[in-house]
């Protein structure tokens, strides 16, 4: 009898769990129904600089500050063109350098009526002009670039403290020079933190969202300071499955106190539409970039378990859309062991399976997670149905070695001590130069038990300076 009852409890909590998630799910679609008004609606993309000689410009930013090529177009000056002192019938000639960015911070360089040699230039500011300022990962190659190409130089780089929005303070080095056609330049580049103040001190704002994806609506938890705290990289966190970005409910509110975190549900995974049929795992890469996309600048990706996979698969396939990489409890299987993984789900009409998986969840629940929370996991792994095993069959089908050697992204794979820890050791082997970072004071439920900690290492792993790249080539 006191093990019926145990079952009894224990189905119980499970099934408050699921009742729990639907009623807080319609609470969160309602929400998003009401309109939302202010906030920030716009950013600078590219600044247009009008200029003497268009080859000699493309010179400067390609060669001495590393940009490149990304579109190039010509024509002539006709009355729909901006108001020059060229004739019309006279070449227009317009390209657009790009930098390390993929879509943000792009310069424009527009010639009109021909090349032309400046016959004087000024050197000193009045109100109209603009000083572009450009950031770098290596100003000295930059400052022996410019030195070697006879670049005005106006102060050689030097090193100096940062006092940023929210309290932050940094080194930072500075190079200010002239382009060759006069525009005041200056380039920074960005060094360590000297001073972050605590995280703790500013509260955050959690929402949940739907956007509309290739499968359907994908639904996401949002998370974002209260009040501005700097520019950090926006952070994307990719769940486990059969569960959903839920289980980081803990973890959202102390990472989202100094920047913007998204935990979206995986296509078919907690609340999110998802595929009729067993996509491969390039598919949810894809529909998971969508979102990322939509952020219009580069993410730092973190993926657990199944999501370090699909994480992996979105930095290979979409390098330029992430910043960093963090692989947490990598899924690392020969063809063998993934041979014998379980991809198809059984629902049992006694809800033995139910009670299997609160067993099986309640086997390693560490110390500081509640049995509600424990409940909330094993509810979460039954949104899926019979289609749980999904993403689990997309990893079956997938070398995740050899995607893991085409990785070119900075990459951290942290191993907690839970069964993949052997495979977080083998997962950074294959990436040369990688930080393995051994976590061995947690194990399952991690996130649920520990989420300042969580919180902590994500920051160190995520703030900490650039690594520098085998061979530099100051790109911006």
């Amino acid at each position: 009898m006191p093990l019926l009852r145990r079952a009894i409890h224990a189905t119980a909590l499970i099934l408050y769990a699921l009742c729990a998630s639907l009623a807080a799910a319609q609470q969160s679609t309602s929400q998003q129904s009401a309109a939302t008004g202010g906030g920030e609606t716009s950013v600078v993309r590219r600044a247009t600089l009008i200029v003497h000689d268009l080859e000699a410009s493309i010179r400067f930013y390609r060669d001495v500050l590393g940009f490149e090529v990304w579109l190039r177009n010509e024509g002539k000056v006709t009355a729909e063109s901006l108001p020059s002192t060229a004739p019309r019938g006279s070449p227009s000639r317009f390209v657009i350098m790009k930098g390390k960015h993929p879509w943000i911070g792009m310069v424009g360089l527009l010639e009109y009526g021909g090349s032309q040699t400046p016959k004087s230039l000024r050197r000193e500011l009045h109100p109209a002009d603009v000083v572009m300022m450009i950031e770098t990962d290596d100003v000295a190659t930059v400052y022996r670039r410019m030195q070697a190409a006879g670049t005005p130089i106006l102060r050689p780089p030097k090193t100096q403290e940062v006092v940023g929005a929210g309290g932050s303070r940094w080194q930072a080095t500075f190079l200010f020079a002239w382009d060759p056609d006069g525009h005041l330049l200056e380039i920074n580049q960005r060094g360590p933190l000297t001073v972050q103040p605590a995280a703790t001190s500013t509260p955050s704002s959690i929402r949940r969202e739907f956007f509309d994806g290739r499968y359907g609506q994908l639904h996401l938890r949002r998370g974002a300071p209260q009040r501005a705290f700097g520019t950090l990289t926006p952070v994307v966190l990719l769940h486990q499955t059969p569960l959903s970005g839920r289980m980081f409910s803990e973890l959202l509110p102390e990472l989202a106190r100094d920047r913007l975190v998204l935990a979206p549900d995986t296509p078919g995974y907690g609340e999110s539409a998802g595929p009729a049929t067993a996509p491969a795992l390039a598919d949810y890469a894809a529909a998971l970039h969508d979102l990322i996309a939509e952020q219009k600048e580069p993410v730092d990706l973190v993926g657990y378990h199944t999501g370090a996979l699909i994480a992996a698969a979105i930095a290979e396939r979409y390098p330029q859309s992430v910043r960093r990489l963090v692989l947490v409890s990598v899924p690392l299987f020969d063809a063998a062991q993934r041979a014998r993984l379980r991809t198809e789900t059984t629902i049992s009409e006694d809800g033995s399976t139910l009670l299997a998986e609160w067993r099986s969840t309640m086997s390693v629940r560490p110390a500081g997670q509640s049995l509600e929370q424990a409940a909330r996991i094993v509810a979460e792994k039954q949104r899926a149905g019979s289609r749980a095993g999904f993403a689990m069959a997309a990893i079956a089908a997938e070398d995740g070695a050899a995607l893991l050697q085409r990785l070119r992204v900075p990459t951290v794979i942290v191993r907690p001590r839970d069964g993949l820890w052997e495979n977080g050791a083998m997962a950074a082997a294959l990436l040369p130069g990688t930080r393995l970072v051994d976590a061995p004071q947690w194990g399952y439920g991690f996130f649920d038990a520990d989420p300042a900690g969580v919180a902590r290492l994500l920051r160190e792993i995520l703030d900490a300076p650039a690594p520098q790249p085998a061979a530099a080539q100051g790109a911006l």
